[in-house]
């Protein structure tokens, strides 16, 4: 098949910006999930119920991108690629999601 080859996931290296992309399906989730014991708390239309759900995991998202990068110390941010172009050139010593939790749940 002509042109570029078709992107999968695991094509990327592990990357901060990369894992903040699973936000919004958390959030997403997390409503479906709340939404079956009660929906109240959201909009009747289902416009706005898509609105809204949307409008949240975008926030979330920002959120982790740019807050709480800001807050992780900086001797732990030295350590995690913030996005593809850091992954590709190796920098710090995370590759995956478990020294990625290793990292930033250490004392040290």
């Amino acid at each position: 098949m002509p042109g570029n080859p078709r992107w999968t996931w695991g094509d990327e290296p592990f990357s901060y910006q990369k894992l903040c992309y699973l936000i919004p399906m958390v959030v997403f989730l997390t409503v479906v999930a709340l939404a079956l014991f009660g929906d109240e708390w959201l909009p009747k239309s289902n416009f706005l119920n898509v609105l809204v759900v949307a409008l949240m995991g975008g926030i979330a998202y920002l959120f982790f991108l740019k807050v709480v990068w800001r807050l992780l110390p900086a001797s732990k941010r030295d350590r995690i690629p913030y996005n593809r172009q850091e992954a590709e050139n190796l920098k710090g010593d995370v590759r995956s999601v478990r020294d990625f939790c290793r990292v930033v749940f250490s004392r040290a």
